[in-house]
């Protein structure tokens, strides 16, 4: 019988600025409230639900008051933070800061993004090889909230060969959940420059060695809370579908 993988353990990047969702408040985007409960409580919940147990999280832009904000509510994961100072800059340089806490396969999680734990499953549980890494992407084009907004991907086979917002020739979306090795880090390590690096970047860079791969997460529900609009539209959600937007 074959011993299943031990993947415990999670990145969330939470250092950005969040502008588009600012309601003139200063309040970290990863406080937000969807539905009653702040963005990152309710992923952290999600994550510890699906058995992780520990937790690194990258902070930057009012850093201190999103630890402030965490330290309110109980956590069964254990948490740790990464500091990064140049949170302008894209969000390749955030992983970069945590990049001794990928040591072995990790999820890497916005901290603006809501899924289904069908999701989080089908990401988690995929065969990966030591030297890839694998993203979670979504088929289902037509569903997608905010299609001018989203990660576009072109998938052949189970490989992602190019990943980018304006893409023109794409058959799937980017749903921001991935399982990483520190392959990942060293690819974007590899782009990294003066102005920092971006995920898809990196994602890049590995799809072009053929170390990148795709796992399909089916019709499982997803939602990218970056604007006023969206936010709106994950409180219908989460009033459809439940708390875990399952449809339980």
């Amino acid at each position: 019988m074959t011993t299943p993988p031990i993947r415990d353990r999670a990145v969330i990047l939470a250092a950005g600025l969040g502008s588009r969702l600012a309601d003139g408040r200063p309040v970290p985007k990863p406080l937000r409230e969807v539905a009653g409960v702040p963005l990152i409580i309710r992923i952290i919940r999600a994550l510890e639900k699906g058995g992780i147990g520990e937790i690194g999280i990258v902070i930057g832009y009012l850093g201190e008051d999103l630890r402030s904000g965490l330290s309110d509510y109980e956590h069964r994961a254990k948490l740790s933070f990464f500091l990064n100072e140049e949170y302008e800059k894209p969000n390749g340089t955030s992983l970069l800061k945590a990049r001794d806490f990928v040591t072995r396969p990790t999820l890497l999680l916005m901290s603006d993004h809501l899924w289904s734990p069908r999701l989080l499953k089908s990401v988690a549980s995929y065969p990966l090889a030591e030297r890839e890494s694998v993203l979670g992407v979504d088929y289902q084009i037509d569903s997608c909230f905010d299609l001018d907004d989203a990660t576009k991907v072109q998938v052949r086979g189970d490989r992602i060969e190019r990943i980018a917002k304006d893409l023109d020739d794409y058959n799937a979306l980017d749903t921001g959940l991935f399982l990483i090795t520190p392959a990942l880090i060293e690819a974007l390590d590899a782009v990294n420059g003066p102005e920092g690096c971006s995920l898809s970047q990196g994602v890049a860079a590995l799809a072009a060695e053929g170390r990148m791969k795709a796992a399909d997460v089916g019709d499982a529900t997803w939602i990218d809370v970056d604007t006023p609009e969206a936010h709106a539209e994950a409180e219908r959600l989460i009033a459809e579908l439940g708390e875990d937007l399952d449809g339980a």
